[in-house]
């Protein structure tokens, strides 16, 4: 082969004719796939199509931080013009189809992430192999950004894995690791890290011998095979799956896409892949492909250190985190506990007493024997883990802590009590922090003798799934304490939003008058499987009044309580909380709330007719295109958000649409709540809120910003709704 230089890879031949290509994008934390990479591989394609000596091509990265993490989303914003995408998706499958063609074989060597386009590009090989441990991620993500993959994923997967398992992975945008891609036929063979680089050279003189291995048994079942495998059953599939999604795809429109480009890639004669590049074009100037984009890029800007704190972390003053105790071996506690120790920090929980501590270590071995079973772990290894917490009534075991998270009772002046002892007890660099959910970070702090190192982890439950984590800056909270929170979350593979000290943060200040909304309606008369149904439909996941039974209706009352300083109109829903919270309706932990649970699945709404006929609905709102009652449940969540950027809970935009649907699921396909307001436009808005206040009353006032903003027809979002950055690829 010809010796080149390149900025991005570097090619080397040995005398056994083994070329290793190695990416290492310039300037990156990750490596990307964008214009100029593109433009080196395809150089490098060109040598191999002409050596006479190369007799394998081993693709792989120099960069611990993985493979190939997809292509670079600012690529797609960029897009301005149909032909130009065309050009782009055209010249990306011609490049991986040229790598399918080589006449010799290719092997591409997989760790960290392999996502988007990365594992387009080792689905063109002839043979994938990855390393068995946690950071490797491999998936098609494209759905989340409401495009479908490009450059022939969607017809080389279902070739590879079988038609059900490549539906999943890309209609779920689904990353999965080295073990379940081996069990797929994804990958040809999984590598403990120990014996990475021996047994990559093993395989590579495998198949340089034998000229070819045949490909791991793919374990579906007969029936499954028999259904993937011909051409009715595969009709069946996709007429299931189109069923399957047929009440998403008008919100995701990339879910239809995915699976019109999927089926036209099993039809004899037809172009597959042309079939992908119309889908993706298509899909490209949809308001849910720009919303999506716009929460991609505002997520990347919330896990970037420098959006939330002016002060830097120096590595000579700011000792890393890297012992986290936890006060409170409860639902939260534990889960808090359990995720620190798989990340890797050194952890001790902290209970009352020597019964707490036996019902605490319980609760968090139930957490990790279930993370275990689902991970396929073995014993040795489950009971490491384990062992690992520890689990004490000995308050000395704090003392050398980097940071306390307190997660206890919501009791205010148990809080302070406990926060008093601690300030004595631990290191004078330690961070204290609460857990609380609408308590006052600065009371908390004032108990304390360091209010600087004082401030607020709000994670939202259960912790190992929800991503957000709202980092509380009370009034005296220092730069350098909440970037070392900022970082301890991210660390934590979570995404932080900093918000101030004010009742209910920001996602529960947002989130109660909706949620509060729908308890008066009920109290009114309203059908509650109604109201949750046309919030459904709206794009929330669940509706709000089943959302009350899973947080818990007592929860839900020590929120309203919390939250009455600040929330207006809403006095008779804490009474009604209240009284179900006396008759035991708790929600789905005790198997009736608003609904009835039989083992944990729902069953039918509570009867609470308590009105002989129901409000009329007027019908001289300006059309906002929602229903009635999705009009009347989202507009508090609307003139909440407007309220709390008014206020500086938070002082950005995309900071609170993020948090919404982060924190709550708040339709991602609409962008979030501001988002909604700019759709809805802010002169049409203010008019219909008038009109709800006059019926309903002045629960339903606009904000000041509002009424400013309407008489200026102003907007919250320019009308391409990204954050452009350096690092941003399809990768999460």
């Amino acid at each position: 082969m010809n010796e080149r230089e390149y900025k991005n890879f570097s090619v080397r031949i040995d005398d056994g004719g083994i070329v290793r290509i190695s990416l290492n994008v310039a300037g990156r934390p990750l490596n990307i796939l964008n214009q100029p990479v593109m433009a080196e591989l395809k150089q490098i394609v060109n040598d191999l199509e002409d050596s006479a000596e190369a007799k394998i091509a081993v693709i792989g990265s120099s960069k611990e931080s993985g493979f190939l993490a997809g292509a670079d989303v600012n690529a797609i914003v960029e897009i301005d013009s149909s032909n130009y995408a065309m050009q782009l998706l055209e010249e990306g499958q011609l490049l991986f189809q040229r790598i399918e063609d080589l006449t010799i074989p290719t092997v591409a060597e997989i760790h960290g992430p392999c996502l988007g386009g990365g594992l387009e590009l080792t689905l063109a090989c002839d043979y994938r192999i990855a390393r068995n441990d946690g950071s490797t991620k491999i998936g098609l993500p494209e759905i989340s950004l409401g495009v479908i993959p490009g450059w022939g994923g969607t017809q080389r997967l279902p070739k590879l894995v079988g038609l059900t398992n490549a539906l999943g992975m890309i209609l779920q945008g689904k990353q999965i690791g080295a073990l379940d891609a081996l069990q797929l036929g994804l990958i040809d063979q999984a590598i403990e890290p120990e014996r990475w680089e021996e047994d990559v050279d093993a395989f590579i003189k495998k198949v340089l011998t034998r000229g070819s291995i045949a490909s791991p048994h793919k374990r579906r079942g007969l029936a499954q095979r028999l259904l993937d495998d011909n051409p009715f059953g595969r009709k069946l599939i996709l007429r299931a799956t189109r069923k399957k999604i047929a009440s998403k795809s008008k919100n995701y429109p990339a879910l239809e896409s995915a699976v019109k480009a999927i089926a036209q890639g099993f039809r004899r004669g037809a172009d597959g892949y042309a079939r992908e590049r119309e889908e993706f074009i298509k899909l490209l100037p949809t308001m849910t492909c720009r919303n999506l984009l716009g929460l991609f890029f505002a997520r990347e800007t919330a896990r970037n250190l420098k959006t939330w704190s002016t002060d830097q972390l120096d590595s000579k003053r700011d000792a890393p985190i890297q012992k986290v105790a936890v006060v409170g071996a409860g639902v939260m506690g534990a889960g808090i506990a359990q995720l620190a120790a798989l990340l890797g920090f050194d952890v001790v929980v902290k209970e009352i007493n020597a019964d707490a501590v036996d019902v605490g270590r319980k609760r968090i071995e139930s957490m990790i024997n279930r993370l275990a079973k689902r991970k396929g772990w073995s014993n040795e290894k489950r009971r490491q883990f384990i062992d690992s917490i520890n689990v004490t009534c000995d308050e000395a075991a704090l003392a050398d802590s980097d940071l306390v998270v307190e997660a206890i009772v919501e009791r205010l002046d148990v809080k302070q009590a406990l926060f008093k002892g601690l300030g004595s007890l631990v290191k004078p660099t330690t961070i204290l922090a609460t857990n609380t959910s609408s308590l006052s970070v600065d009371a908390m702090a004032e108990a304390t003798s360091r209010h600087g190192n004082f401030g607020g982890l709000h994670f939202f439950n259960p912790v190992h799934r929800m991503e957000l984590v709202e980092v509380v800056r009370g009034k005296c909270t220092a730069d350098e304490t909440v970037a070392r929170l900022v970082s301890f979350v991210r660390a934590l593979g979570k995404t932080p939003i900093v918000t101030s000290d004010s009742p209910g943060f920001l996602v529960n200040r947002v989130l109660f008058p909706y949620l509060g909304e729908a308890v008066l309606m009920v109290r009114e008369g309203f059908d509650i499987a109604k109201i949750d149904n046309e919030l459904r439909r709206f794009g929330m996941p669940m509706g709000p009044l089943e959302l009350l039974d899973q947080v818990g209706i007592d929860v839900a009352q020590h929120v309203a309580l919390s939250l009455s300083s600040v929330l207006h109109g809403l006095d008779p829903v804490p009474e009604t909380l209240s009284e179900m919270v006396g008759k035991g309706q708790l929600g789905k932990k005790r198997g009736v709330g608003f609904y009835h649970y039989s083992k944990g699945k729902k069953g039918k709404p509570l009867s609470t007719a308590v009105a002989a006929t129901l409000p009329a609905n007027p019908g001289d709102f300006l059309d906002d295109g929602l229903t009635s009652i999705q009009r009347r449940l989202v507009y508090p969540m609307l003139m909440e958000s407007i309220r709390c950027l008014e206020e500086q809970v938070v002082d950005q935009p995309w900071a609170i649409d993020l948090a919404m649907v982060l924190g709550t699921g708040f339709a991602p396909h609409r962008g979030g709540p501001l988002h909604v307001v700019d759709q809805i436009g802010v002169d049409l808005l203010f008019s219909n809120a008038e009109r709800l206040s006059e019926i309903h009353g002045p629960r339903f006032s606009s904000p000041g910003k509002l009424i400013q903003m309407a008489g200026a027809d102003s907007k919250f979002f320019d009308s391409n709704p990204t954050i452009k950055k350096e690092d941003n690829v399809v990768s999460h």
